[in-house]
C-alpha cells in the first residue's frame, strides 16, 4: 500500500539511505504495470516488474509514473558485469 511505501521511505531516510524505486513480480502475466499499480505509485520512483512464467523469472522491465499520474513510461535497464 502507499502507507507501507511511505513507512519504508521514512525508515530508510532515518538511517541515511535513499529509496530510488520499488519492485514486484507478476505471476503468469506480462511485466507491465497494472491500473492498480498506477493508482498506488508515486512519480519520480522507478518501478521494476518481473514477469514470472511457470515459476521462473522471465521478462524484467522498469517504469516511472508521469508527473500527471496518467501513465507509466518505460525506462531502460542497463546491466553491467565485470569480467
Amino acid at each position: 500500500s502507499s502507507l507501507q511505501g511511505a513507512y519504508f521511505i521514512m525508515a530508510a531516510r532515518a538511517i541515511g539511505l535513499d529509496v530510488i524505486g520499488f519492485y514486484h513480480s507478476n505471476p503468469d502475466a506480462p511485466a507491465r504495470p497494472s491500473e492498480f499499480d498506477r493508482e498506488h505509485a508515486w512519480p519520480t520512483y522507478s518501478y521494476i516488474i518481473v514477469s514470472v512464467q511457470g515459476g521462473a523469472a522471465d521478462e524484467l522491465t522498469s517504469w516511472t509514473l508521469t508527473d500527471d499520474r496518467t501513465r507509466f513510461d518505460g525506462e531502460d535497464i542497463i546491466s553491467t558485469t565485470e569480467a
